[in-house]
């Protein structure tokens, strides 16, 4: 317990020291739109998660502190409070009492009394009338796709006197994410992006279509001027490639602005203290050391080539020698990046635990794949993400010991905390053995909520996704350890600002499973690289169980489906280009290079899962490769099946398939 008390102290000094900082920058930017609504935001994280933290430690006056000062600062958020004088006094006077709260708890002296203070809270908090809202000069299924936090950026910005555009983008998918940085920082200049939305239908299957809604004062002449100033630019430096970056903007509700291409580069951000890793003296010169050795190799193997003599065996075993020793080097660069992801589940099973006291359960937490190794960055990013969904699976999930007993149920709950590595994508499991999600509860909440209709008819997946509206919640009361509904909106943001997925599985009566599934920062990996339409991937060799060749003719028909016989069984049988929407080849080959690869059978559950195999044609194979897997960044979630992308020793730029991934999809 004391080092889980040192542990919180450390932390919430962490998270004091942020929240005055952000305090004190709200007031000097508080009548800049989006600025003051970024730093509001990150007030508010701040405040839950003190809340959270101090409710599950006990310490239940700070939490009520914090509690309060989180409904003020929804209010604030959500466009009932205006920020004045007297708001900003409040706030800087609460993250002082917090602070000041804090410092005696860790001291084990007498908390000073908060009542004054709550009461201050709890009368500013008073509603007021919304302005006329734009949201009806959108697009009907854009406004639909905005969640509750950018509706009211949007409201904002409206009246501050900004008009809302639609930006339309396609961006190739070998640098989208450069371009979209330099886009987004271009039109923040004169405005605010106020949200990213996929197209749901692109033009191009090579290109990355979305829409950007964007809320400025400009007028459409200035912002033709901005989007031709970036076309010039790219123009300047990418003469030769000049028609294969493109963009288009568009005006609504006026007339369109033309086509632009775009193209600016951005600075780098300083490092922050979390995006640092620390490495010992004896590694870094175990390195120097290593990279001597091989300085040494290379300079002996050019020395001898030069001479005249590359072609004999010990030349040869030389070149084979120093291919070894780069692919060593290069790994252990890599993995000055990696972490294991243990201490990450650890801090969240302390939570778990110290949660489970607090709400008088009896919870066993168990932790497997501590060794699964993970990008600094990546680590810190999920580890909120990952508290919130381990307090609600104790808070909500788990049933209390004697409603187990009357489920004919162990009276100790179980929680699990999973990691698994999968090539290019690591796999974050949270797993209870509670009472579940009952899907028609959540459809009725919903439907009393006006966001879906009586008429709906949703699939269990498509209700259980319900639960990731903003705000929404299905408890009768806020617990002071969970929130109001705005965790597992925020979990999934987190998750997909890593460019991953969140996915939910339950069963009622029988538990819940929330999978994160993140995308690899930087990794190596071993792979088969394909050709698919004249055009290269990269396919993880773990996806792969074997390669071979089969003809035209075994191709046979089993009702709707395709299948062949490989090894004595009868395999479903698809081509590359049909997951990857290509069409077929013009000319087909009697003999068909094909992958066998498994299909998971998701059932009740990822861990009742089971895996069959599926044989897939390719146009061919060039061999196998070990290649440096780079993320698409944030957005590369919304591109199903594509795992990250890598630079080939020829310069071409390959996609990663998921393969998994894409016959999941196929298969829908």
């Amino acid at each position: 317990m004391d080092d889980l008390l040192q542990i919180f102290f450390a932390e919430a000094e962490d998270l004091t020291e942020a929240l005055n900082k952000d305090v004190g920058a709200l007031r000097v930017l508080r009548h800049r739109g989006s600025e003051r609504r970024e730093i509001l935001a990150r007030i508010f994280r701040h405040a839950h998660t003190l809340k959270g933290s101090s409710a599950a430690l006990g310490f239940a006056d700070i939490s009520r502190l914090a509690h309060e000062f989180e409904s003020l600062l929804d209010a604030a958020r959500t466009g009932r409070l205006d920020i004045d004088d007297a708001a900003l006094d409040l706030f800087e006077q609460t993250a002082q009492a917090l602070a000041t709260a804090l410092d005696c708890a860790a001291r084990h002296e007498p908390l000073p009394a908060s009542d004054e203070i709550i009461a201050r809270l709890r009368a500013l908090a008073t509603p007021r009338s919304a302005a006329d809202d734009p949201l009806t000069a959108l697009p009907p299924d854009l406004a639909q796709m905005l969640n509750e936090y950018e509706q009211h950026r949007l409201r904002e910005a409206a009246r501050e006197g900004a008009t809302p555009y639609v930006v339309s983008v396609a961006f190739d998918l070998a640098d989208f994410d450069e371009k979209f940085r330099a886009l987004r920082e271009a039109l923040s200049e004169r405005g605010e992006v106020i949200a990213t939305v996929p197209e749901a239908e692109a033009s191009s299957p090579e290109k990355i279509h979305f829409r950007i809604l964007y809320a400025s004062a400009s007028d459409r002449q200035t912002i033709e001027e901005t989007t031709t100033k970036f076309a010039a630019r790219l123009m300047a430096a990418r003469a030769q490639t000049a028609d294969e970056k493109t963009t288009a903007a568009e005006r609504q509700p006026a007339e369109d602005v033309p086509p632009r291409a775009l193209a600016t580069t951005v600075s780098p951000p300083a490092p922050s203290p979390s995006s640092l890793v620390r490495v010992s003296l004896e590694e870094l010169d175990d390195m120097v050391f290593s990279f001597h050795a091989l300085f040494t190799e290379t300079m002996t193997t050019l020395d001898k080539a030069l001479r005249g003599v590359e072609g004999d065996v010990e030349t040869e075993l030389r070149a084979a020698r120093l291919r070894r020793h780069f692919l060593e080097l290069e790994e252990r660069l890599v993995e000055l990046r990696m972490v294991p992801i243990a201490q990450t589940l650890e801090r969240a099973a302390r939570s778990a635990r110290a949660t489970a006291r607090t709400a008088q359960k009896e919870v066993e937490v168990e932790i497997t794949g501590g060794e699964v190794r993970l990008d600094k960055s990546l680590a810190d990013m999920i580890s909120d993400p990952l508290l919130h969904l381990v307090r609600n699976a104790v808070d909500h999930g788990i049933e209390p010991s004697e409603q187990r007993r009357q489920a004919n149920k162990s009276a100790r709950g179980k929680l699990t905390l999973e990691a698994i590595s999968e090539g290019s994508r690591i796999v974050v499991r949270v797993s209870d053995d509670g009472r579940g999600i009952d899907p028609a509860r959540v459809r009725r909440t919903a439907i009393e909520r006006g966001l879906i209709d009586e008429s709906d008819s949703l699939t269990q997946e498509q209700i259980l996704r319900l639960i990731f509206r903003p705000g929404f919640s299905t408890a009768a009361t806020v617990s002071d350890i969970s929130g109001r509904g705005v965790g597992l909106d925020v979990v999934e943001r987190a998750v997909e600002q890593t460019g991953g997925e969140l996915r939910v599985w339950s069963e009622v009566g029988r538990g819940t499973t929330f999978e994160m599934v993140l995308p690899t920062t930087l990794t190596l990996l071993s792979s088969l690289v394909v050709r698919s339409m004249g055009h290269r991937y990269c396919v993880p060799s773990n996806q792969i169980v074997e390669t071979g060749v089969i003809r035209a003719t075994e191709i046979e028909r089993l009702g709707e489906m395709r299948v062949v016989r490989w090894r004595g069984a009868v395999l479903p049988f698809v081509h590359l280009r049909e997951l990857l929407a290509q069409p077929p080849a013009e000319n087909g080959s009697e003999r068909i290079s094909i992958i066998v690869s498994r299909l998971r059978e998701q059932q009740k559950s990822p861990q009742a899962a089971e895996a069959r195999r599926v044989a897939i044609a390719v146009d061919e194979w060039e061999g196998h490769s070990e290649v440096l897997v780079r993320s698409l960044g944030r957005h590369a979630s919304h591109w199903r099946g594509i795992s990250g992308a890598t630079e080939l020793s020829d310069g071409t730029v390959a996609l990663i398939l998921d393969l998994p991934r894409l016959l999941e999809i196929e298969r829908r």
